[in-house]
């Protein structure tokens, strides 16, 4: 998805967010089912020609916004998972935030208006359920580092991965509902001392001999 997303050409991405925000901006004054095709280019100032270029009908538009959107968030979690060690010091204390928290909340700022409308009240179910699936993903993984250095979780994984990835669509919903009261390191801060020192997902400890 990286690929092929670098080898766009400008204009069509450009072409394409136009249309993503114009449909974002609708759903949030009017509800998804009311928008019509029309109103979206309208609202993109492009022509439906252009529209059908790209998309087979709005439906269409609102899949690939939810893909293209939790692609990058997937690939940008993905790469600061690398730099995930030294979270904590030697007694435990929590000394920075997970990397891949951090840009969590660094990707939902600055798409904002895009979560906000696809998880308020009347938003999608589908994106609801896709978010809870890349998280549950991310925290698979990193739960599995953690049982091969030996660090067993009280209850059943699927329990365990479910508990916390629901937990992290929680607080982002109350962030954007309350329009960003701390910044992105603030709260992936808060959220990694409740991940090492609650759940115990993502930590690396440290080996004393």
């Amino acid at each position: 998805m990286k690929n092929q997303r670098k080898k766009l050409d400008p204009r069509v991405v450009r072409t394409r967010k136009m249309l993503r925000n114009a449909l974002i901006e609708l759903m949030r004054e009017k509800g998804y089912d009311a928008i019509s095709v029309q109103e979206i280019t309208r609202r993109a100032t492009l022509n439906r020609a252009t529209f059908y270029l790209h998309y087979r009908d709005k439906g269409d538009l609102l899949m690939q916004s939810i893909e293209e959107i939790l692609a990058e968030l997937v690939e940008g979690m993905q790469q600061c998972r690398l730099d995930s060690e030294n979270i904590t010091d030697a007694n435990g204390n929590v000394v920075r935030p997970l990397p891949d928290l951090v840009y969590v909340f660094e990707h939902v700022a600055k798409h904002q208006q895009f979560y906000k409308v696809m998880l308020n009240m009347n938003g999608q179910q589908r994106f609801l359920f896709r978010l809870l699936d890349v998280f549950a993903d991310i925290l698979n993984e990193r739960l599995n580092q953690s049982t091969a250095y030996d660090i067993q979780p009280a209850v059943p994984k699927e329990i365990l991965i479910h508990y916390a990835a629901s937990a992290y669509l929680g607080v982002i919903a109350w962030w954007l509902r309350n329009n960003l009261p701390y910044p992105p390191e603030y709260m992936a801060m808060q959220l990694t001392r409740l991940r090492i020192q609650h759940l115990k997902i993502g930590q690396f400890p440290h080996h004393h001999r």
